[in-house]
């Protein structure tokens, strides 16, 4: 049986955890949703973390303690597969007379906006926490595995992103161009690795120099 060090294990059990909650939180926001593409959107995201949840807990228990009984039954799923980011998507930048946002008074409220919005925290909140988790993870199996699901969840509250942006429901404020260009022009390049090596080279010829022309100091 394989070893996993401490922090392997809590980080573990703060990922597991916290998928949990994430499904639940999904689950409970599904019924909510009226747009059939977010449903769509839903149902496979729901379906893409519980695999990868199963697969997570799968790898816990070969690498850690023997096999543990679920504590719910398992349902068979439906076969989907979550449909990957648009990468050719352009975004909506700028405000578009966006709602004033309030909680909602009772769960009747909550509409595809909420539902969208709740989705987006969800995989965000999860990709920091996996990553985090890869940078802490010492077998080498374990944290390739958990730099790929965070990558899955940043994908996923992308695709989340997407739909709500061209919905209007998650807009992008901008800057004035005089302060964005301000901003970025402020920056300067690095000298490249050749450049630093004659530097380098520059700086032994002048302690040399130091050392023969020097010799007072000593």
């Amino acid at each position: 049986m394989n070893t996993l060090g401490a922090h392997e294990v809590m980080e573990l059990h703060e990922v597991m955890n916290d998928a949990i909650h994430g499904l639940n939180t999904l689950q409970l926001f599904r019924p909510h949703a009226k747009d059939p593409q977010l449903q769509t959107m839903m149902n496979n995201h729901l379906h893409a973390c519980t695999m990868e949840y199963n697969n997570l807990v799968q790898m816990a228990h070969q690498l850690g303690a023997s096999e543990a009984m679920p504590a719910r039954a398992q349902k068979t799923l439906p076969d989907m597969r979550m449909n990957p980011a648009d990468m050719s998507f352009q975004p909506l930048y700028g405000l578009r007379n966006p709602q004033t946002q309030t909680p909602a008074q009772s769960s009747e409220q909550i509409d595809d906006m909420d539902v969208a919005l709740c989705l987006i925290t969800c995989h965000k909140q999860t990709a920091a926490l996996k990553m985090k988790a890869a940078l802490e993870m010492a077998n080498p199996t374990l944290r390739q595995f958990m730099q790929t699901c965070a990558n899955k969840s940043a994908d996923m509250a992308y695709e989340g992103f997407q739909y709500a942006n061209q919905k209007g429901y998650y807009q992008i404020p901008t800057l004035k161009d005089t302060t964005m260009n301000t901003y970025m022009q402020s920056y300067g390049t690095a000298p490249t690795m050749g450049n630093l090596g004659n530097l380098g080279n520059m700086g032994n010829l002048g302690s040399v120099g130091n050392q023969q022309s020097g010799q007072q100091y000593m």
